[in-house]
């Protein structure tokens, strides 16, 4: 037997086929019909969106918000402004039922995304539009933007 045959044999998922591997992409974590929208509620999976991703790619969840240590249900922020004025100039994003600056969590959880992205070696994200993170305007948008990541917006 050789190398190849050795690695499937001895392998977790031996029906796994090592010679199809596909390029990751992030994609929103609710795109997947996961409950991490500010709400908490679960969204309506994207069943098209994602069987035509999978075609193509390794699927790499990621919810910016809840990486930057911000929980489910939360409040619904939206950015008045963009990503970039966030990181450049200082702009908030202020919680509008409480009042609270939220900045923070949005900052950290762009950059969590970004390290990830980083590690795992993507080069393009599909995220959901009118999130003040997700957003290709939004905080995450913008600085994977910056760091050379195609970022897809989809409503």
């Amino acid at each position: 037997m050789g190398a190849k045959a050795d690695r499937q044999n001895s392998s977790l998922f031996p029906e796994f086929r090592w010679e199809r591997l596909k390029e990751p992409v992030l994609i929103s974590a609710c795109f997947l019909g996961i409950p991490c929208r500010w709400h908490g509620r679960r969204p309506k999976k994207r069943d098209k969106l994602i069987e035509r991703l999978k075609k193509k790619y390794v699927l790499v969840p990621v919810c910016p918000e809840q990486l930057g240590g911000m929980s489910t249900p939360r409040t619904g922020e939206y950015l008045n402004g963009t990503g970039a004025q966030v990181l450049d100039e200082g702009l908030k994003i202020i919680a509008p039922e409480t009042g609270e600056d939220v900045t923070c969590f949005h900052i950290a959880g762009a950059n969590y995304t970004l390290e990830l992205a980083q590690i795992v070696g993507i080069r393009r994200a599909y995220l959901k539009s009118g999130s003040p993170s997700c957003d290709r305007e939004g905080v995450t948008g913008e600085l994977l933007s910056r760091a050379g990541i195609q970022v897809v917006r989809v409503p």
